[in-house]
């Protein structure tokens, strides 16, 4: 595969489908009249003054689709003083707070742990109800009190697990299936292409998105769950062989699709999605084909075995490198320490520690979004103790690098203005973060926009609030800054002095602040961040 080919491929049907997304969904418009060329731009307007702002690289801003994510279950493994554990997690610099460097809280689990009989959800029951309710609240609560917004996976295949990972009321309404045997114990799987297994699970999903299809809740949902593990592989289909493969994923798409129309969709990309077959001989071409379908549906991208180079191999490099900007990636570590260790030998490591920093490096070359913290109930080994004990200092870097992290190093904006007249402004912008800010997603529909306030001087609250429609916020690439000019009517705002604000709003959230600026200056609490003194007269 050429990687420039792929690229150039890539992007051009992305920009063709968000083209035609942006018509049927109505999306805030983003337009070049107002982008300026570097070099061309007048910064000296008459009556403006320059600020110049100084970015700030290490703090850990907790902005969407951008940062580490803290990976767990539900399953017995699960510590019940799970949060006492990560409030006080010992690392190479001594006790620290796991989620003081995450942004997400990620529950992978069996979707019967989630739905264990009809109509009966974790999420709606007390804790009291079972263990995994427990759990559930438990997780869920703890999030909210340190800052993390949620992500979800549903497993359904049971293969190598020691429970049906489908609720039984499914097999009990007369979806097909088949059994596989774990150490002595023998779990039940459905068929993925069984329409009672797909009504049930399309009702499921929709229960759930009715809940968590929330935004300000849910950072993302990790569809499919289907295959062993539910990561998309090693799928047995009632035909015993693979034909069903493209049906199946275009209902299992659709109905997470149709659910969660809010919150970002995510896939394994792979060279073996819905197989019958696992990585070896894995039909390349269709799997190509498929995954282009998924993405230009809307979803987003995730691989789980980053750094085992056994899994993770150049199709798969080459795949993210093609979709680099088109979509966010996501990269998830495997699970070496716990149940791969022979791995490390097979792929060149000394030592648990090296698998850490390689997973970090196939990172760092794909311009991942975000990373993971995988769950570990041992405070003294395990994927986790691992980052904060043998690579602390790769924690920091992924938080000032990785990912996106935006600010605009220079802004000219009038120092008077009469309140009913008009205003220009020149504003520069940076993104730090070797990844974007994946505001292209069709989930997103380009809500998040750059807009200036005149905040009051005393409670420090927006008076007035202008958005400038042109910038794009997924276009600004590390390396390469982008200027915008932006005139606008004041619309009557009373005379007074005010203090001149810039931020990144949520259009859809009355334009609320929805994204941090990286800016080392002061802040309000909301998240506007103070430029210059103004008087409008």
């Amino acid at each position: 595969m050429n990687n420039m080919n792929n690229i150039k491929k890539y992007m051009t049907r992305a920009c063709t489908m968000l083209a035609g997304a942006a018509i049927t969904l109505g999306a805030v418009s983003c337009s070049d009249n107002d982008e300026i060329a570097e070099g061309s731009h007048n910064w000296e307007i008459n009556g403006n003054e320059v600020v110049d702002i100084k970015p700030e690289r290490y703090k850990n801003l907790k902005n969407p689709m951008t940062g580490w994510v803290l990976y767990t279950g539900l399953g017995d493994g699960l510590r019940d003083d799970f949060w006492e554990v990560y409030d006080n997690y010992p690392s190479s610099e001594g006790n620290v707070k796991v989620s003081d460097y995450a942004t997400v809280l990620f529950i992978r689990a069996a979707w019967t742990y989630f739905n264990p009989e009809e109509g009966v959800y974790v999420w709606n029951q007390p804790p009291s109800a079972s263990k995994y309710a427990r759990r559930f609240h438990m997780l869920v609560d703890g999030a909210k009190e340190r800052g993390l917004k949620l992500a979800f996976s549903f497993i359904c295949d049971s293969q190598d697990k020691h429970d049906n990972f489908t609720p039984d009321f499914v097999r009990e309404a007369g979806a097909k299936g088949f059994m596989s045997t774990t150490g002595s114990v023998q779990v039940w799987s459905p068929y993925c292409d069984d329409p009672v297994f797909q009504q049930k699970f399309t009702e499921f999903l929709q229960a759930f998105a009715q809940k968590y299809n929330d935004p300000d809740v849910t950072m993302f949902m990790s569809g499919f769950g289907l295959g062993k593990w539910g990561e998309s592989h090693s799928v047995t289909y009632s035909t015993g062989n693979a034909e069903p493969r493209e049906a199946v994923i275009d209902w299992v798409s659709d109905a997470y699709l149709q659910a969660f129309t809010k919150v970002p969709c995510v896939i394994n990309y792979h060279r073996c999605l819905m197989d019958t077959r696992s990585f070896d001989g894995a039909d390349t071409g269709v799997s190509e084909k498929l995954l282009d379908k998924l993405v230009a549906k809307g979803y987003s991208l995730r691989h789980d075995a980053y750094g085992m180079k056994g899994y993770y191999k150049d199709w798969e490099r080459n795949y993210a490198l093609a979709n680099r900007f088109s979509r966010p990636l996501i990269a998830e570590g495997g699970w070496v320490e716990s149940s791969h260790g022979g791995s490390i030998k097979g792929d060149g490591y000394a030592d648990h520690g090296e698998v850490r920093r390689g997973e970090f490096n196939e990172a760092r070359n794909t311009y991942v979004n975000m990373m993971d913290f995988r769950y570990s109930n041992s405070m003294t080994s395990g994927e986790t103790w691992r980052w904060f004990n043998n690579c602390f200092d790769l924690v920091k870097e992924f938080i000032a690098e990785g990912g996106y992290r935006l600010y605009p190093d220079k802004i000219s904006l009038p120092k008077s203005v009469s309140g009913n007249g008009n205003a220009t402004m020149v504003h520069r912008w940076s993104n730090l973060g070797w990844g974007y800010c994946p505001t292209n997603i069709p989930q997103w529909n380009q809500k998040y926009k750059v807009a200036f306030a005149l905040l009051d001087k005393t409670t420090s609250q927006p008076v007035k609030t202008y958005v400038d429609l042109a910038p794009c916020l997924n276009e600004w690439i590390k390396g390469k800054p982008t200027t915008y000019e932006f005139s606008f009517s004041l619309g009557g705002v009373p005379a007074g002095n005010y203090t001149w604000a810039v931020g990144i709003v949520d259009t859809t959230k009355d334009n609320e602040i929805g994204i941090r600026i990286a800016a080392k200056a002061e802040t309000t609490p909301e998240g506007w961040v103070k430029i210059s003194d103004v008087n409008v007269n």
